[in-house]
């Protein structure tokens, strides 16, 4: 396992010496121009669809031809396949929720789509989050030519910090918002000056090396949100990101619907699309589907109305902000994210309220009666540090629970947060609040599209393959089930764990390379950056936290090595009360004789001598206790 420390390690310091190009969408020889007068790009297959229509005479014997892919002429480049390659493959995403990073080659170009983070497992102790694993690229930074942003949640930009340092800095692209929000994630590491920042418009295509990008109108739960579509010489690649179809989404224009026919017109080489929710049924709920819930718990709210969310639902922050005003509520905000993601959209023009209407929690509203108060908080998944859990706590230092307080959670549970976000649920309740949550009334919707959303994106991009992304193994297998529905055979249909690569030829063809990248688990922990080594670290964190730990300091002569009196020994977590003294002399003698034999078997090397000693106490604390403490020997030369 690797940390970011040492991934960084070689690289640090040492920046790409080229200046930057001026102009904001022409950097590195990148041209921006119209779609419509763009050259056609691989004119690709279009897959074996079934005939809708027929999907109730499945038993009826079928007398038509088997389907043949049309035969439009791909769009080969000059020289033979071994001349030039375009290969796929993810540093994350493709085995989790998070840590989004897809990779594209084409030649010797490298583009980087989403540097993500992923939050940590409940068992994951103590650490802040993982980010993807880049040491592949590590020697080929001069290849890589743009990292795109599909949208601004964390888990497809959060890692940037992290991950632009050592990669020299290529330029990034995205939407005005995404950009916006990669650029507070830079400014917390003051790396803002060191990159080169482009903020794009749908529908234009940007030229950069062989490729022309092209960011593409999706809806999610946060603005500006976008599909990528990569025309390469050898055929188009489109990577949905996350996305649902909203035809009635708040404060935004719905997807994009005609470009991405006109996409599937001129063939798709590849998809590469969101399996979140591919194994639930039907289209998404649109956004407004709640908007009358929080109207009607807002309006009918006697005292205050406390509202927990995700700082980056800026379409819900919105919703909220419009039944503030027409009730006569002031909004006031709690939480760091929420601040400032409230303050860029609003610098944006993508949250609209009047002036002084969004304030800071402070002491002017406790002035202001408490019919004419809304906060807005984060915490709505039960994390123990987020405003919502502190006031439920008591612990928050500007908010507490007043009788009668309307607390609403917009927000589901991400698995595994269920006990944590129950735990707010009773603390608030018991403190007099009225507490409403999903579960009971419609309060939230996903981001993300449900099967028939998913079925509706292949249907107008008609890709000649599709590899599921953004999910965990059962996601991405329920994906590629509906692929299998309408028509698409198993060598069109590519199921990659991360690291895994696919290779396209000439024809548009696909194939599993035999080689595979190296991808582990880089985890951040503490605001320095990296600890330990990925699985190593969380696995002793686990030990501790079920075994406790033993301490064992050996003081010994330099020269001959020879133990200078009994070992110390220092536990925690382990042994207390009247049981310790006994245990303590047992744990000595083991450790010393351990020691001693080891050392009278010639054995003068230190990691030998402490594995000798580890071994004895673990079958001792095995045996005596069942317990497995992280037993720790220390030799100290005197």
């Amino acid at each position: 396992m690797k940390t970011v420390g040492e991934w960084l390690g070689s690289n640090k310091g040492d920046e790409r010496k080229k200046p930057a190009p001026k102009g904001n969408n022409n950097q590195g020889g990148q041209k921006s121009t119209p779609h419509s007068g763009q050259k056609k790009p691989h004119q690709g297959n279009k897959p074996p669809f079934r005939n809708s229509n027929n999907a109730k005479s499945n038993n009826r014997p079928n007398t038509r031809p088997a389907h043949k892919p049309n035969n439009r002429p791909a769009q080969k480049p000059g020289g033979n396949f071994a001349n030039g390659k375009l290969r796929v493959y993810p540093l994350g995403g493709f085995e989790q929720v998070g840590r989004n990073c897809f990779v594209v080659e084409v030649d010797q170009d490298i583009y980087i789509i989403d540097l993500g983070l992923q939050f940590p497992d409940e068992d994951m102790l103590g650490i802040d989050y993982l980010i993807p694993d880049c040491s592949s690229l590590r020697g080929k930074e001069n290849r890589i030519k743009a990292v795109l942003f599909t949208h601004g949640h964390l888990d497809h930009i959060g890692a940037v910090q992290h991950l632009m340092p050592g990669l020299h800095f290529p330029p990034c692209f995205g939407t005005k918002l995404t950009m916006a929000f990669v650029r507070k994630r830079l400014d917390e590491e003051k790396l803002t000056s060191k990159c080169r920042l482009n903020s794009v418009e749908y529908g234009k295509k940007t030229r950069i090396g062989k490729v022309d990008v092209e960011f593409l109108k999706v809806t999610h739960s946060i603005p500006d949100s976008a599909a990528i579509a990569l025309h390469t010489p050898y055929g188009t690649l489109v990577h949905t990101g996350d996305f649902k179809f909203d035809l009635t989404p708040i404060n935004e224009e719905p997807a994009d619907f005609q470009r991405l026919a006109k996409l599937g017109e001129e063939g798709v080489l590849a998809i590469i699309a969101d399996s979140t929710n591919a194994s639930k049924p039907g289209h998404s709920k649109s956004e407004s589907d709640i908007s009358e819930t929080l109207h009607k718990l807002i309006r009918d709210a006697e005292g205050r109305v406390i509202v927990s969310t995700f700082s980056s639902l800026l379409n819900r922050i919105q919703q909220v902000t419009e039944h503030a005003k027409k009730y006569n509520r002031k909004v006031f905000v709690s939480g760091r994210s929420m601040v400032t993601n409230i303050e860029i959209a609003q610098n944006l023009g993508y949250i609209k309220a009047p002036r002084g209407m969004i304030r800071k929690v402070g002491p002017g509203m406790d002035k202001l009666p408490d019919n004419e108060v809304i906060i807005l908080t984060t915490g709505s998944q039960g994390e123990e540090m987020a405003g919502l859990a502190r006031i439920g706590l008591g612990t928050h230092r500007q908010i507490g629970v007043k009788k009668g307080d309307t607390i609403i959670l917009s927000s589901n549970p991400i698995i595994g947060n269920e006990r944590a976000v129950a735990k707010v649920i009773n603390n608030l309740s018991t403190q007099g609040a009225i507490v409403k949550t999903n579960a009971e009334l419609a309060l939230h919707v996903t981001g993300h599209g449900n099967a028939e959303d998913i079925l509706l994106m292949h249907r107008l991009v008609k890709p000649k393959h599709i590899i599921p992304e953004h999910g965990e193994p059962s996601m991405r297998s329920a994906h590629a089930d509906l692929a299998r529905k309408i028509g698409y055979a198993d060598n069109q249909i590519h199921l990659l764990s991360n690291g895994e690569i696919l290779e396209f030829d000439a024809n548009g063809g696909a194939r599993r390379s035999k080689s595979k990248v190296e991808v582990q688990d880089i985890i951040i922990d503490g605001k320095g950056g990296a600890a330990g080594e990925g699985q190593r670290v969380i696995r002793d964190r686990q030990i501790m936290s079920k075994g406790g730990s033993v301490v064992v300091v050996l003081k010994v002569y330099k020269d001959s090595k020879r133990l200078v009196g009994d070992p110390d020994i220092l536990t925690r977590g382990l042994i207390y009360g009247s049981e310790q003294e006994v245990i303590t002399k047992e744990v000595v003698e083991r450790a010393k004789k351990a020691y001693v034999e080891a050392l009278d078997k010639g054995n003068n090397d230190r990691k030998e001598l402490k594995r000798s000693v580890n071994s004895a106490l673990y079958r001792y604390f095995d045996r005596k206790l069942n317990r497995e403490p992280m037993v720790v020997p220390i030799i100290v030369e005197v």
